[in-house]
């Protein structure tokens, strides 16, 4: 059975490594029969979460009105979500982080979403400098309940087409590939 996947690019860099990485995964998503809506929120404008708790008393509904509107339609309707983000500073970029922060409305009306994968890139040659990264996203799939379904990481890759080549493109394919 295929799935609707929603992918969040959480790069600001057009075509950047993140950006290729997403990509490959698509195509990998997408030869197995999936549907897959990538939003690169990295370029969007979605402000934070202030904890208005308007979403509690509206059924779901976020007081804020901005590019966060056409991401809900699409998370409402998602099997699976994919974080893609570069490392800044051990973590996701914090224009994924705002789209990630006002996913609180879920909380008063679910997502259908079952299934999460992570993606993350970073110039860093130290592998553990992705950790903080990791460890954040299986904090918000045990909280939400999903399953994972892989992770595909790549160190040492700053400038803007570094990620060539590299295996981790064919690592972002097969999880893309298996997705079923």
């Amino acid at each position: 059975m295929s799935k609707k996947i929603v992918l969040l690019n959480g790069s600001p860099r057009k075509n950047g490594n993140t950006e290729i990485l997403a990509d490959v995964f698509i195509q990998g998503a997408e030869a197995s029969g999936n549907t897959v809506t990538k939003f690169n929120v990295g370029r969007m404008k979605v402000t934070g979460c202030t904890d208005c708790k308007y979403c509690f008393t509206h059924l779901g509904e976020c007081a804020k009105k901005d590019d966060m509107q056409e991401i809900y339609k699409a998370l409402y309707d998602a099997d699976l979500l994919v974080l893609a983000s570069p490392v800044y500073w051990h973590g996701m970029t914090a224009q994924l982080k705002s789209v990630i922060d006002r996913m609180n409305v879920s909380t008063a009306k679910p997502m259908p979403i079952t299934d999460a994968a992570l993606l993350a890139v970073y110039g860093d040659t130290d592998t553990e400098a992705v950790e903080a990264t990791i460890s954040h996203y299986k904090a918000i799939i045990k909280y939400m309940g999903w399953r994972d379904c892989g992770i595909v990481t790549q160190s040492e890759v700053m400038e803007k087409g570094d990620i060539s080549g590299l295996s981790s493109l064919a690592a972002a394919k097969d999880l893309g590939n298996g997705i079923q």
